[in-house]
Formats: C-alpha cells, sequence, structure tokens
C-alpha cells in the first residue's frame, strides 16, 4: 500500500506539472473552453503561483501531453451521472451517456492514450464500489463493481457527495 501511495502522489506531481508547463487548449478553440492549465486552475488559491516556473518535463513528452480529469456523481439513484464543477475541476472531459452497464465521458480526439484512471471516494470504498475505465482515443468507458459483480451505475448512488475521481493523460493530436 505504501508502495501504491507513493507511486500516485509521483503520478499527481508529474501531471501537475505537465499540466504546467503545457497548459492545455479549450476544447473549442475559445476562451471558454472546458480545459484550463493547472496554473489556472489553480489562480487565487494562497500560496499556490509560478508553477510555471516547472521545468523537465518537456523532455517527457509534457509539450505533447493533455490532462484529463474530473469527479463524476450521481446525487440519487436515476438523477443521472456528471461532472462536478465549483468546488472540483473538470478538464477536457463531459459526459456522454449512461446506461445499465457503464458511464461514457467524451474528450477532444487524441493521437495515443497514456492512462486514465479511475477511483471510489472515501465514501464509495468502504461500501465495496470499484470502477474501471476502457480508454479510446476519444472517449473514457467506466464501469462500477461492487462485491466482484459489475454494479448498475444508473441505480449506483452513495449520496449527495460520493464520487469517483477520473485522472488521465492523453497525447495530443
Amino acid at each position: 500500500m505504501r508502495r501504491f501511495r507513493a507511486v500516485a502522489a509521483v503520478v499527481s506531481a508529474a501531471v501537475l506539472a505537465t499540466a504546467a508547463v503545457a497548459p492545455a487548449e479549450p476544447a473549442d478553440g475559445g476562451e471558454g473552453g472546458a480545459e484550463r492549465s493547472a496554473e489556472q486552475a489553480l489562480e487565487g488559491i494562497g500560496g499556490v503561483t509560478g508553477l510555471g516556473a516547472v521545468t523537465g518535463f518537456s523532455g517527457f513528452g509534457g509539450d505533447r501531453l493533455r490532462v484529463l480529469a474530473g469527479v463524476l456523481r450521481q446525487d440519487r439513484p436515476g438523477s443521472g451521472w456528471y461532472l462536478v464543477g465549483g468546488a472540483h475541476l473538470v478538464l477536457g472531459l463531459e459526459v456522454a451517456r449512461a446506461d445499465h452497464q457503464q458511464i461514457v465521458l467524451r474528450f477532444p480526439p487524441a493521437r495515443r492514450v497514456v492512462s486514465v484512471l479511475c477511483g471510489p471516494d472515501e465514501t464509495y470504498a468502504p461500501l465495496g464500489y470499484t470502477c474501471g475505465a476502457s480508454v479510446s482515443l476519444d472517449e473514457v468507458t467506466v464501469r462500477l463493481g461492487r462485491g466482484g459483480r459489475l454494479a448498475d451505475p444508473t441505480v449506483t448512488a452513495a449520496g449527495r457527495y460520493a464520487n469517483f475521481w477520473l485522472l488521465g493523460l492523453v497525447e495530443r493530436r
């Protein structure tokens, strides 16, 4: 478990630094797109400035990568899945649809996928929920599980503030 936490911390730091070195462009090409750089996202938070000064990631393809991130929530069974805004940041994802087997999210077309991770929060995890992401070049398909079996996303809801977290990297086209 310690090793997993250490790896998760390193990946999180790399994602933030990569986003800071190569700010994402809005999906619509305009100013009001859903994607923002990590520095723009953290503007106004006390003591967090100068992320653009992070160096060394361009050698790893930082200028070619796009961050995908979001907090997936359904307030009550059947109310519909959405990406939480406000207190959380959505980067490059939008919910396309959900049925009895999966939740499908879209993102701007990519050249290749690096990785997309999905995890339950502190409310879903003790209830035995898991999630996994299958990714194409423009969609993330999330499937939920509970007790070793698929869980129906249309009836899954653990409360108004329960979430599944998504974080991914794709190579820009």
